[in-house]
Parts: structure tokens; C-alpha cells; sequence
């Protein structure tokens, strides 16, 4: 879904919203879990004994996310940032990620984060507390507050965005504020964007890699790049196209 060239940012913060509040997220919950099962089920024919080995690079999530407390987090990416300018509203180059379309983040009963689906490959689960993903106590307690932190600012719907820095954001006032994990505090994402050094790394942005698990299922080889906007009409995750049908 493009919101490209509106004439106006605020109603492309508006039809995000628009979308989270009229999602069906019991279609998005079955299909994450879905795609989790796959993934699971991918690695352990890989390697039978993956989830034995302590540094594994992927383990088995083997959860069950109708017993956790979780976050729907709507994915949003950057599209056609090719001719991106400093002088540009960033909000113009946004679409919603239909490769993630949401993330759900796990958490506890004081909405510390236990883990989250999709940030790492569309069908993965990143538990917090693993080792290989955070080996660094202090950046494992960042993540863990983070969306606690976000919470605390009462935003209208919390986003992630793969294409800038990995980031969790949130819209508050029609605006969209990135939140800094390793500071700990929100700016507008206009602002952030235009302290880049470089206007390169924004240009680049609508540059992804093609998701892992569907080099291996193709048996193409995995480190290819694709453009944002462009997700095969067979990988497209916005319900109910996939997940819901009979």
C-alpha cells in the first residue's frame, strides 16, 4: 500500500492510522503464527540439532502467541527514495511494509519486551534474553524498556520501520517520532532523518534484502536485493489476501 505523493503528510499519518484501527489482528495473529511454525520447521530440517547449539545464528521460536500478552505493531518502509532531498517530508516516501504488514511484540505484565516476530526475517522470533541476538546486558535492557518507554508518550499506534535504523516509532499529534533506543528518547522523524551524514543513507533505504527463508525455499541464492514496494503478489501479508482464506 503506497501513500506516496499526497498532497498533505498529515492524511498519510491518518491512513495509517485508519489502517491499524480497522485491522482484523486475529488474521494477523494466525497468519504470523503461521509463518512462525514454517520458519521453525525450515531450520530444524536445515539442522535437526539447531536448537541444541548454544550460538546458533537462528534457533526454533517454538511459541505460542495466543498465550502471550502482546503489541500489534503496525511495519512501515521507505519507497522511491532514489531522489530523496534534505528539504523533502520524509512522511511522502512512506508505504506500509506489506512484507511484515504488523510485528507482534511479546511482553510481560509491566510491558517489558520478551521477544518480537518479523524484525529479523518475516517468520522469526527474536527472543530478548538469547544470547546471540543481545549478548550485551545493557543494550538487552534498552529493548526491554523500550516499548514501555514508547507507551509512556500515549502515542496513537506504535510502528517499526526495517528501512531506518530497525526502528520502533509512534504517532502522537500527526506526527511521527522515531524512538531512539540507546538514548532512550523520541524525535520527529523529519528531524532525525536530516542529521544523516550522508544523504546517501536515505536514498539507499528502499534498498532491502531479500528475506532469507525465501532464498532457501526458492533455492535462489539468498543475499539478493529487491526494491521496497515491490513484494511479489504471493508474499504480500496484508489480510485477508493470504491468511484468511478458506
Amino acid at each position: 500500500m503506497c501513500f506516496c505523493n499526497s498532497l498533505f503528510s498529515q492524511s498519510i499519518v491518518e491512513r495509517l492510522k485508519d489502517f491499524y484501527n480497522n485491522s482484523d489482528f486475529e488474521c494477523y495473529e494466525e497468519k504470523i503464527q503461521k509463518d512462525l511454525q514454517k520458519f521453525d520447521s525450515m531450520i530444524i530440517n536445515f539442522s535437526p540439532n539447531i536448537g541444541t547449539i548454544p550460538h546458533a545464528p537462528v534457533r526454533p521460536a517454538n511459541i505460542d502467541l495466543s498465550k502471550e500478552n502482546k503489541i500489534f505493531v503496525l511495519a512501515i518502509t521507505l519507497s522511491n527514495t532514489e531522489t530523496y532531498n534534505f528539504d523533502d517530508n520524509i512522511y511522502d516516501y512512506i508505504i506500509i511494509d506489506s512484507l511484515r504488514t504488523f510485528i507482534i511484540v511479546c511482553v510481560d505484565d509491566k510491558s517489558n519486551v520478551i521477544g518480537y516476530t518479523d524484525t529479523e526475517e518475516p517468520g522469526s522470533y527474536v527472543d530478548i534474553k538469547d544470547d546471540f541476538y543481545y549478548p550485551n546486558m545493557a543494550r538487552r535492557r534498552q529493548i526491554r524498556n523500550s516499548i514501555k518507554k514508547i507507551k509512556k508518550e500515549e502515542p496513537d499506534v506504535i510502528l517499526y520501520c526495517d528501512a531506518f535504523r530497525k526502528s520502533f516509532m509512534f504517532i502522537k499529534e500527526n506526527k511521527i517520532f522515531v524512538y531512539e533506543t540507546k538514548k532512550g528518547r523520541s524525535k520527529e522523524f523529519n528531524d532525525l532523518v536530516r542529521e544523516a551524514p550522508n544523504i546517501d543513507l536515505i536514498r539507499r533505504s528502499n534498498s532491502i534484502l531479500w528475506p532469507l527463508f525465501k532464498g532457501l525455499e526458492n533455492g535462489s541464492h539468498p543475499l539478493q536485493y529487491r526494491l521496497t514496494g515491490h513484494t511479489p503478489e504471493n508474499e504480500v501479508r496484508i489480510c485477508p489476501v493470504l491468511c484468511c482464506e478458506p
